[in-house]
């Protein structure tokens, strides 16, 4: 009794196992091992879309099951095939193809006609189930080894022994189909290992949960599927060695007295139904990456104008700086011979004022000090000419520097320039953080998705019982009331009996249960998923805020940068005017005190021939004296205020060579890094894609075609719609009780 009801709980494992893959082929890893999966393949989790929707097609369909024995190493030891037709309203006869051998029909009494592997079905509009066999090879090879403590062991070798066990279900795809050399295929196997027997038990790629005192184990392989996608994407590879794509699973246990009931795997090349076109907008994306290649070539041509006109502003600088230096160095001596010259009038004065009785010392004094004021008018000419050389490269300096902001400003409005960048980033910062803000809410929303499964199936059951089973509870009651029947010895049919059940209603009402509890398990499991991760996605969702508002404040300030150049363009030409103006006014000084120092070589002579005739001089010099020293007195204060302000003038130069030092190396830093971003970022995003995109996206699609073109192991007619699924039936090992 013991063996028929774990036989009888392996087929509601495989019932299960039916029900997942109606939710999760499209991605069985997701139900398996709870991995981060993409919005498009969650929302086909949820929403069951596996198999196209043929119910408003008018074809017959063709459901076709392959059950395949398999020996202790995997081996092939039986075929049996089950098809159903749905004649799907038409009338007349039904034109199918099947090379399977002895064929009955299983249900009905409708007759048949074969001809060369054609056959013509009576049609009475009702479904036929029938079944036959084959030696023909099933496309998913299996192969089952066996280690104990190690070292490998046969299946009939392993019965009673005890240690550490490990078996390995290795897959080989052979599938082939017309138009394709590759046809994909999930699989997913499932066993009952008994506690008694087995322990501490863990699969690589599956998953292992408690039930009743056993436990289930569940493995899936997608055999092929990572060979052929590193030939079909060869540029992805690096991405694809990140994918999890096995060829196998393997379970690994303690094992005591080892016997062990048979398991079963499901194949099927049914891996989704969606065109992945839909799916991804690709009407833009080669206008998008030009642009994004366009932008980032002209933040660097910008950048690189900007630190070519900073270099020149920094190699003008210097000039500017000597100039500066120069003026307040020639103001500085004329400062000092216009300070001797009034105290040489002073004295000149003061003797006067004496009397001149002493006229001829007095008259060689004044000698001495014409020849002072012949020395500081050389002085004054030589600082003028300084002058108006300081003038002419400050006037020079100033109009680089309008022209080097000039450039800047140029990279700033250029088409596809810095603003129309920083614009880009800030849209595609944002488009990116919609992305992940709606796939944060399709994952929240999916306990709720789940639920609408579970009252899709009640309704079923409502359907199914009449009217008589209503909620969850009414089934779990009648279900588990007629197991705990059976258990304790009682015959099924005796205990459908006494329930008024037929066994096709049981088994319907038995599938419903547990695809029931199946969706609640995977509903809790998403639940803990969402809640143990719930800290990871509030900190995506903040960081896909934080660089939208990054990307938005980079762009304020941009502008901010641009007005601030802007003004300072409008400062820079107003500059340029200005030392314009000023190297015509130092060149109009230099040539007066070139003027002047001939004035006083002019003076000196006279004061000689003075010297000959002091007392002629005396009575003239004796009345302009008074107003020689008061205007001497004038001409020292001014050149005094000329000079200060020349040390201020050469002070702020000073400064202002020194930032255009720091712009210059700034921006040649920006220039590094421009180009950094644009040889080891942009242009390599822009060749991840490029103009292979398309055709990767085609191949992909191919692919997916392949599997949904499979639509029959023994044939099909081409006037019907098929969909066809193998489950392999391993060998027990050891005599069950």
């Amino acid at each position: 009794m013991k063996t028929r009801v774990k036989q009888m709980i392996c087929m509601v494992v495989l019932a299960s196992m039916v029900c997942v893959y109606s939710l999760a082929t499209t991605n069985t890893k997701a139900v398996l091992k709870d991995p981060q999966v993409s919005p498009r393949q969650m929302g086909n989790l949820l929403a069951g879309k596996v198999s196209k929707d043929s119910s408003k097609s008018k074809k017959a369909k063709k459901k076709e099951t392959v059950y395949i024995e398999l020996g202790g190493d995997g081996s092939t030891k039986a075929v049996t095939v089950s098809d159903m037709i749905d004649p799907k309203g038409n009338k007349g006869p039904i034109n199918d193809e099947s090379f399977l051998d002895h064929i009955i029909n299983l249900k009905g009494e409708e007759k048949y006609t074969k001809n060369d592997g054609k056959l013509v079905w009576d049609n009475k509009g009702k479904s036929i189930t029938y079944q036959g066999t084959t030696n023909q090879q099933p496309p998913i090879a299996v192969s089952i080894s066996y280690s104990l403590d190690g070292k490998d062991i046969s299946a009939k070798e392993l019965e009673g022994k005890s240690g550490e066990l490990q078996i390995q279900y290795q897959f080989t795809n052979n599938a082939r189909i017309k138009g394709h050399d590759f046809v994909p295929f999930v699989v997913l196997g499932g066993f009952i290992l008994d506690n008694e027997t087995f322990s501490n038990v863990v699969i690589d790629n599956g998953r292992v949960a408690d039930y009743d005192e056993s436990k289930i184990v569940l493995g899936y392989a997608v055999p092929g599927l990572s060979d052929n996608l590193h030939k079909t994407l060869k540029n992805a590879e690096k991405y694809l060695n990140k994918m999890d794509l096995p060829e196998q699973f393997t379970i690994t246990a303690d094992v005591k007295d080892c016997t062990m009931s048979m398991g079963l795997i499901v194949a099927t090349s049914n891996i989704g139904d969606f065109n992945i076109k839909d799916a991804i907008d690709l009407s833009n994306i080669k206008s998008e990456i030009n642009q994004l290649q366009e932008g980032a070539d002209s933040l660097v041509d910008g950048v690189n104008q900007l630190s070519d006109g900073s270099k020149k502003l920094a190699t003008a600088s210097p000039s500017i700086k000597t100039g500066t230096k120069g003026l307040h160095s020639g103001l500085k001596k004329l400062k000092k011979g216009a300070k001797k010259n009034h105290k040489g009038n002073k004295k000149f004065h003061k003797e006067l004022k004496k009397g001149l009785s002493s006229a001829q010392s007095g008259a060689k004094k004044l000698k001495d000090g014409t020849n002072e004021l012949v020395k500081g008018a050389k002085s004054v000419s030589d600082g003028a000419k300084k002058i108006d050389k300081g003038a002419g490269d400050l006037n020079s300096g100033s109009e680089k520097l309008s022209g080097g902001i000039e450039q800047i400003l140029n990279g700033f409005e250029k088409k596809g320039g810095i603003n129309d960048g920083s614009k880009a980033l800030k849209n595609g910062a944002k488009s990116a953080n919609n992305g992940v803000k709606e796939f944060i809410d399709l994952l929240k929303n999916t306990p709720n998705t789940l639920d609408q499964q579970i009252a899709q199936v009640i309704a079923q059951v409502k359907e199914a019982s009449g009217g008589a089973i209503t909620t969850e509870a009414q089934l779990n009651g009648l279900i588990e009331g007629i197991n705990a029947a059976v258990k304790g010895g009682t015959p099924l049919e005796t205990v459908l009996e006494t329930q008024s059940l037929n066994v096709t209603t049981y088994y319907s009402l038995l599938q419903a249960y547990y695809s029931i509890k199946t969706l609640n398990s995977v509903k809790d499991s998403i639940s803990n998923l969402i809640n143990s991760h719930s800290s990871e996605i509030k900190e995506l969702s903040d960081g896909m805020d934080s660089l939208e508002n990054g990307s938005s404040a980079l762009v304020d300030g941009l502008e901010q940068a641009y007005t601030g150049l802007y003004t300072l363009s409008q400062g820079a030409s107003s500059l340029a005017q200005s030392t314009g103006t000023l190297k015509s006014g130092t060149n109009t000084l230099s040539k007066g005190t070139q003027s002047l120092q001939d004035g006083v070589d002019t003076l000196n002579d006279g004061v000689i021939t003075l010297y000959s005739g002091v007392k002629v001089m005396k009575v003239k010099i004796g009345g302009a004296s008074p107003q020689l020293v008061s205007a001497s007195s004038k001409l020292a204060k001014a050149i005094k205020q000329a000079c200060d302000g020349s040390k201020t003038l050469a002070d702020g130069t000073a400064t202002f060579c020194n930032g255009v030092d720091t712009l210059a190396d700034g921006t040649n830093t920006l220039k590094d890094g421009a180009n950094k971003l644009n040889e080891e970022g942009i242009k390599k995003i822009t060749s991840l894609f490029g103009d292979e995109t398309e055709k990767a996206i085609d191949k992909i699609q191919n692919l997916l075609d392949a599997g949904d073109s499979y639509k029959t192991f023994s044939g099909i007619s081409k006037d019907m719609d098929g969909e066809v699924k193998f489950i392999y039936k391993t060998p027990e090992i050891g005599e069950r009780e």
